[in-house]
């Protein structure tokens, strides 16, 4: 009985802490294996898609305020890659019901938010950030940004408003972001409105790039329909301007299998030719429980003789670049997520 007493007593003096702090740990376990082409070779690969580990909690400070914090860590299933102690969204702020939340750490910008939850292959080597969102010149504009100080409004007649502030490097000459997203969600119809511009100082002095993006989804019981429009610009000796176009759709074959398509295209990059380039990608999705789905998927790039995109680096079995210009990188994988 003693001993009994003694074990409770130290099971409690751990337990304890964690409940008052009012602590929540979440994750998500994401691997695929499969054949994945950089455009002149194909490799068997085992990759880790955004696997995740993470720890986030809020404390009552009275008249519906709160002080919230997060801790994500990027966590490599296949072992390859190094995971990264909050090396995801990790922040520290205050939130209130009628006035917003305000955090400050590593976090998604507004921009990326806006349109993240339109992509119908998010996390995986199909995922549509090999091409929408990137960088102008510099700075990628679908980022995750260190430095980053973001408000995010409480949601106005189904209107969600938000804002963040980077310092994409706190040294002189400096380079800073202001990025600017409004969402629109009622019923089965969602909208987005996106802007962020850099100012690049390390480039040349009032050196900018910009992008703006509108997107929108349509979701029924059984269907799905999302697009996405993007244009980037930069006032910088590269001229990167390019637009993007992204279309997909799902169609829930039953309750727990879904069949999803998607076709991507980016443009003439500074107006050149032959610098344009397509995706498309093909996946079904089959739901072992409502936390756990397995999934098969194709993608497919085609570059023109002056391209050179490749696969979505969210999955570690990605590629920045194909082997060269006018290759198609191309990828067939099956894979499990498990959100916890």
């Amino acid at each position: 009985m003693k001993k009994s007493l003694i074990a409770l007593a130290v099971a409690s003096a751990f337990v304890a802490p964690v409940a008052m702090a009012d602590v929540t740990v979440y994750g998500q376990a994401n691997a695929s294996f499969g054949s994945v082409n950089d455009g002149s070779n194909s490799v068997m690969k085992v990759s880790s898609d955004s696997s995740r580990l993470g720890f986030k909690g809020s404390e009552d400070l009275g008249n519906g305020t709160s002080a919230i914090f997060q801790i994500e860590s990027f966590i490599a299933l296949d072992g390859v890659t190094a995971s990264t102690l909050a090396g995801r969204n990790s922040y520290v702020g205050l939130s209130n019901a009628a006035m917003g939340t305000v955090v400050a750490g590593r976090n998604d910008s507004p921009y990326k938010t806006a349109t993240r939850g339109l992509d119908v292959f998010p996390d995986t080597i199909a995922d549509n950030r090999n091409m929408m969102g990137v960088a102008a010149s510099v700075n990628a504009f679908d980022g995750r940004n260190a430095n980053s100080l973001t408000y995010t409004s409480p949601a106005m007649s189904n209107v969600t408003i938000a804002a963040g502030y980077v310092a994409l490097n706190e040294a002189k000459p400096t380079n800073t972001a202001v990025s600017l997203a409004a969402m629109y969600a009622a019923g089965p119809i969602s909208a987005a409105a996106a802007y962020e511009s850099h100012t690049l100082d390390t480039v040349a002095a009032g050196a900018k790039e910009s992008a703006f993006k509108i997107g929108g989804g349509y979701t029924m019981e059984q269907f799905t329909v999302n697009a996405v429009y993007e244009k980037t610009s930069d006032s910088n000796m590269t001229k990167n301007d390019h637009s993007a176009l992204y279309l997909a759709g799902k169609f829930n074959v039953s309750a727990t299998d879904a069949v999803k398509a998607a076709y991507t295209s980016a443009g003439k990059v500074g107006g050149a030719a032959n610098t344009e380039a397509t995706q498309i990608s093909v996946g079904y999705d089959h739901m072992l429980s409502k936390r756990t789905t397995v999934y098969a998927l194709y993608t497919s790039v085609s570059n023109k003789s002056a391209a050179m995109y490749g696969l979505s680096s969210n999955s570690t079995g990605g590629i920045a670049n194909s082997t060269g210009v006018d290759k198609d990188p191309n990828a067939f994988v099956v894979g499990m997520k498990h959100s916890f």
